[in-house]
């Protein structure tokens, strides 16, 4: 089987993503999986940044999306993204080569739901599968274009409640599997390596969904229980846009625990591994958004979570977490008093959580389930035309 993955190539999480299902495809299929790839639009501080040179790459203007309440704007605008957007799509098909198998990665802008539904739109003898990772604006402005994900051979997502979101808006249910993010397995930390404070992703940007402020308010009446000296740093890492930290910041001081942030900004693939084996606890309060990656991480590199029921977390987790209600600062902060002082169910929380990142969320399993998703979708590619449609 061919495979070439459509998906941000510059040097963010989601390039870290797909470059961790490619190698783990091509270990499967002893073949080379390709990578296309252009410029995003979404002005992270790393758009252009390329992960690595090893892309079919094209650049392309980039127009983004806006509310506007003048209809005239609003209609010159979404006209001028449909025929940029369109010929975009075009330019991912006609790299298309030999493929059996194309697999977009949905994230946004230039990999956002208009180039997406575009590309499904056209004609192409390859099966045609989507990870959606996030909805954007326009598709939820707009919810009767989201039926134009039914053209799709097989869709993927990474959380449950995603999937119940794309049904919602009409997807149909069958076409969806909710397949992990996968993990590198960590090294084993050096005997004697000491662990200190909690550790906390702050996503690509930190804002009310991520939970913080009911951990920095947390860790405020941790301090209380346990005494200064004793209280954990929390150490907060992620991409960061404009005026996000500030965000963060003023939840730290509303809280007055300030003197025990530690702001690691954006790491480098390797230095999250390294930061997770130095961390205590991992503590992922989400209600929205998408905290699957950061929970493999902690699980592969020996880090007990605590987390909600919420943005991926019990697909990724399983039985390996210690759950606690959204919003809720008494709970939390006793979660956190309870596995820093019981070293056994700490260390219980560990193995299962290392045991579940080393059978469950290694990229090899979440290449086998790919590939099981890529079977389905050969098989609806070779359906008569007139069964897949739009409804």
């Amino acid at each position: 089987m061919k495979v070439k993955i459509i998906s941000c190539w510059f040097n963010t999480s989601y390039a870290v993503y797909t470059n961790g299902l490619r190698q783990g495809l091509e270990r499967e299929l002893g073949n080379e999986v390709g990578v296309i790839a252009s410029n995003c639009g979404c002005h992270d501080p790393m758009d252009g940044v390329f992960f690595d040179r090893n892309c079919e790459y094209f650049d392309f203007p980039h127009m983004g999306y806006w509310r506007s309440n003048n209809p005239v704007k609003r209609w010159i605008r979404l006209s001028g993204r449909q025929v940029l957007y369109h010929e975009r799509a075009k330019k991912y098909l006609q790299r298309t080569g030999d493929a059996d198998v194309l697999h977009f990665q949905q994230t946004l802008n230039a990999y956002g739901s208009l180039t997406l539904f575009n590309w499904l739109k056209m004609p192409s003898d390859a099966a045609r599968v989507v990870t959606v990772h996030e909805l954007d604006d326009y598709q939820q402005d707009y919810p009767k274009t989201n039926l134009t994900y039914n053209l799709a051979d097989r869709i993927m997502v990474h959380a449950g409640d995603l999937k119940e979101s794309l049904v919602a808006l009409g997807v149909q249910r069958e076409l969806i599997d909710v397949v992990e993010h996968g993990v590198d397995l960590g090294a084993a930390p050096a005997a004697g390596e000491e662990r200190r404070g909690i550790i906390f992703y702050g996503g690509h940007k930190i804002n009310a969904g991520k939970g913080l402020e009911t951990l920095c308010q947390a860790i405020a009446r941790v301090r209380e229980r346990l005494g200064t000296a004793a209280a954990p740093c929390l150490k907060i890492f992620g991409y960061y846009g404009e005026d996000t930290r500030s965000y963060g910041q003023r939840c730290a001081d509303e809280a007055g625990i300030a003197d025990q942030v530690q702001w690691l900004n954006r790491l480098e693939p390797d230095e999250i591994a390294r930061e997770f084996r130095r961390s205590e606890l991992c503590v992922l309060p989400f209600i929205g958004s998408f905290a699957g990656m950061a929970a493999g991480m902690a699980m592969a590199n020996g880090v007990p979570v605590i987390g909600t029921r919420r943005a991926g977390l019990p697909e990724h987790l399983g039985d390996a977490g210690m759950w606690i209600e959204p919003k809720d600062v008494d709970g939390l902060a006793t979660a956190i008093v309870d596995l820093m002082l019981d070293r056994n169910l700490r260390d219980g929380m560990i193995a299962k959580g290392l045991a579940r990142a080393r059978d469950v969320l290694n990229w090899d399993a979440v290449a086998r389930k790919t590939l099981d998703s890529y079977g389905k979708a050969v098989e609806r590619c070779k359906m008569p035309a007139a069964r897949k449609v739009v409804s």
